[in-house]
């Protein structure tokens, strides 16, 4: 049986991903800031595990918790994102951006370093980042969301670096966009719903390799431009 652990599980894209991969009889890892206080799963045998990304320590823990236990795909969900004009130029906080530094840039780096050994020791050996459009230097529409988007572009660049330094491991690191999806986040008129985008991430992880790794592509499969 395959093993995923996933970040911010509690809610949209995190909790999705567990429900699809439970559904297909995967060993499911959940973690989330408050597993108590969160709403029950509807699907059994997902572990839940507390987990704020932003702790370093606590990811150490974790990742001694489950020594021994291989991890088949470790997937970099958590995120935040303040949204509408409150990063807009000269309208965000300087803690709002190291907020999202803590999260998208220190805690997947941490994540990464702590649970390589347990990708390594699995059989598909893949770890994916949940990226964003926003964070493509190359996007001509994006908004200035500048805390948010800076991130999810050095969220892009580790994801490069990893793939560079894991690769004698036989680890594929990859960035997904997982498109404009209607979470609490970016609200409820996107485009897709969280089982539209999750069920074509899914798909996608499954057809991802070596070949792939370092790599950033939208939920579809296209390559997304840097």
């Amino acid at each position: 049986m395959p093993t995923v652990l996933v970040t911010g599980a509690s809610r949209g894209l995190g909790r999705e991903f567990c429900r699809q991969y439970a559904g297909r009889g995967w060993r499911v890892i959940a973690t989330m800031r408050d597993p108590d206080g969160a709403s029950p799963f509807e699907c059994a045998g997902i572990e839940r595990f507390r987990l704020d990304v932003g702790d370093r320590g606590r990811i150490l823990e974790l990742a001694r918790e489950l020594e021994g236990n291989a991890i088949d795909l470790l997937v970099n969900n958590a995120g935040l994102w303040a949204g509408d004009e409150e990063e807009s130029f000269g309208a965000f906080s300087d803690e709002q951006w190291m907020e999202q530094l803590r999260v998208h840039v220190l805690g997947t780096m941490a994540m990464c370093e702590a649970f390589a050994p347990h990708v390594a020791a699995s059989e598909k050996k893949l770890i994916v980042q949940i990226s964003s459009g926003n964070g493509s230097l190359s996007r001509e529409d994006n908004p200035s969301y500048y805390p948010y988007n800076s991130t999810k572009a050095a969220l892009n660049m580790i994801t490069r670096g990893m793939a560079f330094d894991l690769r004698g491991k036989g680890v594929t690191v990859v960035a997904l966009s997982p498109g404009y999806v209607a979470t609490d986040m970016s609200g409820p008129d996107a485009d897709l719903r969280p089982e539209e985008s999750v069920s074509a991430l899914c798909a996608l992880i499954e057809r991802l390799g070596a070949a792939d790794s370092g790599g950033f592509r939208r939920h579809t499969g296209a390559v997304y431009p840097w």
